[in-house]
């Protein structure tokens, strides 16, 4: 294993505990000009999260509204009530992200885009450093970077098509002490453009694993910097919980 990923897992909770994990449990509160424009009325202000560390499974509850939850999982996105009965689905809920059929998604997402973005995203988000550890991610060491008055340890990692992530490429940045602090990366979906710095602080301890609990996410100026506005997203996490 990269010397870097192995140290940045002993900081988030080290490999065996991941490896034991079978669900993160959360609250979420999702804000951000990408939220507001894309999912109108911000269906996804406050919801209960609950995802799978060891498959690509993510249920955002309620979702677009009481009674109903939203289901990521596979690449499938699906709205189901209360009681499991699925009220719509969408198999490989990506492509239609691409071609003439994105052309709405520009301006709007519907329940089943929203619930594959959000599923996929908070997947990746909530299993880091761990997802790293993938058969199907390459991961090597870049160049360190100063921010912030700080520097900064570079995982740079490869994703295969078979990951549900942002882009096939993606940077993650690490402090002294081996804790996630920005991870930059296109976001496919909203459009090839879209290069993102998603920042990460206010760590937490949970059952054994460390977690940010506040991010946000600013579009990608000149030198690799960040632009100063907007906020494309922001998220602020509580009431995490491991089982095993």
């Amino acid at each position: 294993m990269n010397d870097l990923l192995h140290e940045v897992l002993s900081a988030h909770g080290g490999l065996e505990r991941w490896r034991s994990a079978t669900t993160v449990h959360g609250r979420v509160r999702t804000g951000g000009l990408l939220i507001r424009t894309r999912v109108p009325g911000n269906r996804m202000a406050d919801y209960r999260i609950t995802v799978d560390v060891q498959q690509s499974r993510t249920v955002l509850d309620p979702f677009p509204r009481d009674g109903r939850r939203g289901v990521f999982e596979d690449g499938t996105a699906r709205i189901e009530n209360d009681g499991g009965e699925v009220i719509s689905s969408r198999e490989n809920a990506r492509a239609p992200f691409f071609g003439p059929s994105g052309l709405r998604r520009n301006f709007r997402w519907d329940a089943l885009d929203a619930a594959y973005f959000a599923g996929y995203a908070m997947w990746n988000y909530l299993t880091a450093p761990y997802l790293l550890t993938r058969d199907d991610v390459e991961v090597s060491e870049g160049k360190r970077w100063q921010e912030s008055g700080q520097t900064w340890r570079r995982l740079h990692a490869h994703f295969s098509p078979r990951t549900p992530t942002h882009s096939p490429r993606q940077t993650f940045y690490f402090d002294e002490e081996g804790l996630l602090r920005r991870h930059d990366y296109v976001a496919e979906v909203v459009g090839r453009w879209a290069r993102a710095a998603h920042y990460s602080t206010d760590h937490v301890h949970a059952d054994g694993f460390v977690f940010p609990t506040r991010r946000w996410v600013r579009p990608i100026g000149p030198g690799n910097r960040p632009l100063p506005l907007p906020t494309l997203v922001s998220l602020q996490l509580s009431d995490l919980r491991v089982e095993f």
